[in-house]
């Protein structure tokens, strides 16, 4: 073994069995408050020193985030995605020298293990200065009982251009938050979790202070998204499965240099490294694990975390699809209920990118394609994780022929104007968002832009525009006689209008002189014989309104002329 897990076996501790106490009240912020904290604020000075005071919440400087937003920087969420309702940044991408800090003092629970587990985000600008003078956020933990720092664990995330983990923001920082100084580049890291390690702290008060700063040349900003999980965690999941389960996997926490893996207290031999550890076939229960961690350098502390392995008689399965498909655009959900049809009912599911659980996924209802790895945990604590592969398609192909000119009454059929492709269904609309259906597709009678929706087996769509030309009939003509014989001789004894042309047919009114309506035909089958009410109408002049609508530009029309009564 090499002199760094050498002195690790010194370290190690007894391991504990016993379960882990909650955490002390709005520690990870759930009440949306900074209820249990103390805010402070200050500047960091040219000599690297922060100085902050003070007990009160400054806005933009100590900030509740509730979600639905996302970092512009490193675009990943603001909230962080353990689940939690609320997380916190501290400081802002403003700069001067300024200075932000939250602590929490509580009385850590007896017992020889305790752990939290830290989730954070950082966002820091890079101007290259010396490593006193850069923006950073640090992590510490007071022993108040002691009145002294503990050496380990604190985290230091300092500006620079080696961080572990930290991704280069394509994001431009604002002219003023680069005053007084050269090109600078913004470093980021999204939501990623560790573990305050409090072993050996029990019924001790501590402090936990979160500090963020910009750089002391006033220049440069820095800044942290914040949030711990409400109840007390294991420094090692995975070390609880149930019956039927074939194999589990420990998980150390992430954000370390090296690991590794013993068993039985066995520390002469390692049996796995990296931050998990795959055990096939499960071991039985109550066999006992630890893990030595080394941190990058001023990144945190060594340690050694221990866990025992409990077997619940209980049967649990984790069942996935091996592939899931989406679609190039909206991607692929893997939140849908197939994907874990045939788990153990009452299981809660979590989505990470990779195998350790500590990357998460932000939105699982739409992913690309690659390799994710789903968590599943019951009530009684039973739980798996297991890979599914996504590959996205592309969407599906209309080719579309815009339809020759038609002239009225001819027709389109919307069908006809692309070569159907098996496997895809189509369907037919008269708006581009493809909320309004076209029922008489195959009879369309207007001209006008028709969209074609095309969808694969996958659910994948394509909305495709078509024009359509139908060219207006010849103009119509509506007309009667001026004068008709109502006398029963068989010649010219009624009076209608006729119809020449698209106009359907609303009413004909007969009036007399006096403007009274003596007759309304409301067909073309209704004939006026020059009667009103049973009685013959005396000679004279008689007025006609007609009223219909033109089938092809649907308006109204009206015709009015004079017929004369002669006897």
């Amino acid at each position: 073994m090499s002199g760094l897990y050498k002195i690790l076996l010194v370290l190690f501790l007894l391991e504990s069995v016993g379960a882990f106490a909650q955490a002390p009240p709005n520690i990870g912020f759930e009440k949306g408050t900074f209820e249990g904290w103390v805010c402070s604020t200050g500047t960091i000075n040219i000599n690297g020193e922060v100085l902050v005071g003070g007990n009160q919440q400054v806005y933009n400087r100590h900030t509740i985030v509730s979600g639905g937003t996302y970092d512009k920087y490193g675009n990943f969420p603001t909230l962080c995605p353990n689940g939690s309702k609320f997380s916190v940044r501290l400081g802002n991408d403003r700069t001067g020298a300024e200075a932000e800090r939250i602590s929490y003092q509580f009385v850590v629970p007896p017992g020889p293990t305790y752990s939290l587990v830290l989730n954070y985000a950082v966002v820091l600008q890079n101007p290259g200065h010396e490593s006193y003078q850069q923006p950073k956020f640090a992590a510490r933990i007071y022993d108040y009982t002691d009145s002294k720092y503990i050496v380990c664990p604190y985290f230091d995330f300092v500006a620079s251009n080696e961080l572990p983990g930290f991704k280069i923001s394509n994001v431009v920082p604002d002219v003023d938050s680069t005053r007084n100084s050269g090109p600078s580049t913004i470093s980021y890291k999204e939501w990623s979790a560790t573990t305050i390690n409090l072993a050996g702290y029990g019924g001790k008060t501590v402090v936990l202070e979160f500090t963020t700063n910009d750089c002391t040349r006033g220049g440069h900003f820095g800044y942290a998204y914040i949030d711990i999980n409400e109840e007390g965690a294991p420094a090692i999941t995975g070390s609880t499965y149930c019956a039927g389960q074939p194999a589990i996997t420990l998980h150390a926490p992430n954000g370390f240099y090296g690991y590794k893996w013993f068993k039985d207290n066995d520390f002469t031999q390692s049996v796995g490294d990296g931050e998990t550890l795959t055990l096939n076939p499960a071991p039985p229960n109550l066999t006992k694990y630890a893990v030595a961690i080394a941190p990058y350098p001023g990144l945190g502390c060594p340690d050694t975390l221990y866990t025992v392995v409990n077997k619940i008689e209980e049967n649990f399965t984790l069942k996935l699809v091996d592939t899931v498909y989406g679609c190039l655009g909206p991607g692929a959900d893997l939140t849908a209920a197939y994907v874990t049809a045939g788990t153990s009912s009452n299981t809660t599911f979590k989505y990470y990118t990779n195998p350790v659980t500590l990357d998460y996924v932000y939105n699982p209802k739409s992913v690309e394609t690659g390799t994710y790895y789903i968590h599943g945990i019951n009530a009684e604590g039973c739980e798996n994780i297991l890979p599914v592969h996504v590959v996205l398609k592309d969407a599906p192909v209309v080719r579309i022929s815009d339809p020759l000119p038609v002239q009225y009454p001819q027709t389109v059929d919307l069908s006809r104007v692309y070569k159907p492709i098996s496997g895809q269904t189509y369907s037919y609309y008269a708006d581009a968002a493809a909320t309004i259906p076209v029922t008489n597709y195959k009879n369309i009678a207007a001209s006008g832009k028709y969209y074609i929706k095309a969808a694969n087996n996958l659910g994948c769509t394509t909305i495709t525009s078509t024009a359509v030309l139908i060219n207006p009939p010849a103009a119509y003509k509506i007309s009667a006689p001026n004068i008709f014989t109502p006398n029963n001789d068989g010649v010219n004894d009624y009076f209608s209008v006729q119809i020449d042309g698209f106009v359907s047919f609303g009413n004909v009114k007969i009036f007399n002189r006096y403007g009274q309506v003596v007759f309304t035909a409301n067909s073309t089958y209704d004939l006026w014989d020059g009667n009103y009410k049973g009685q013959a109408l005396p000679p004279g002049a008689y007025y006609w309104v007609f009223e219909g609508t033109d089938q092809y530009y649907h308006i109204k029309v009206t015709k009015a002329a004079s017929i004369a009564i002669a006897r």
